[in-house]
């Protein structure tokens, strides 16, 4: 016997809102860390004013002012001029063939700063010799040592307030202050002390 047209159409329809009524749910899942990396390829930066190999003209050029590399030589001229006062650059670095280390951060934060973090040790002329200067290369942010500054713990040296996210790279010098009334021992002075730099975010 066949069914009325009007029964096959009511069946389609309940068969079709059955299967209108089945649903199913999946997650989808984001994991992204918090990304603040710091590296700086300068293990030493050795100020030796017993080096005979130099002659003393040697110059290292710090935001567009050259200074004098740290030898016997330039230290015999300093002490010949009379001072009163002169900074000196790095006779040599550790860890890389540049007169001045590379810093390098990179991180997933718009707001981020380098400082000093801590010293640890204490030189006989004074911690305040031995001066900082930072100078962009690329990447986001800007210094906040402008100019060669006296070291000192909690000391920003450069750093991003906004949109800082990315890889930033940075020239980050030093130079050490003679002053021409230093008395020193007649054993002479061999002294290090230890920066530690600090990668931070709010």
């Amino acid at each position: 016997m066949r069914k009325p047209f009007g029964l096959w159409a009511l069946l389609a329809l309940l068969s079709g809102l059955a299967l209108a009524q089945n649903t199913d749910s999946h997650t989808v899942t984001v994991k992204i860390p918090p990304v603040l990396q710091l590296s700086l390829d300068a293990t030493d930066y050795l100020f030796d004013f017993t080096d005979a190999t130099l002659q003393g003209t040697e110059t290292v050029t710090v935001g567009n002012i050259p200074y004098t590399k740290a030898s016997l030589a330039a230290y015999l001229n300093f002490l010949d001029s009379g001072g009163p006062t002169q900074d000196f650059a790095p006779t040599s670095l550790g860890g890389t063939t540049n007169a001045y280390g590379t810093v390098t951060v990179l991180t997933n934060r718009g707001q981020w700063t380098v400082k000093i973090d801590s010293i640890g040790g204490t030189l006989t002329l004074g911690n305040d010799r031995v001066k900082v200067f930072a100078e962009k290369v690329s990447g986001k942010g800007s210094s906040l040592t402008p100019s060669p500054t006296p070291i000192a713990s909690d000391l920003p040296l450069f750093g991003a307030g906004s949109v800082g996210q990315g890889k930033s790279v940075y020239k980050l010098y030093y130079l050490f202050t003679m002053d021409i009334s230093d008395d020193i021992p007649l054993a002479g002075l061999n002294e290090s002390i230890t920066l530690n730099l600090l990668l931070s975010s709010p």
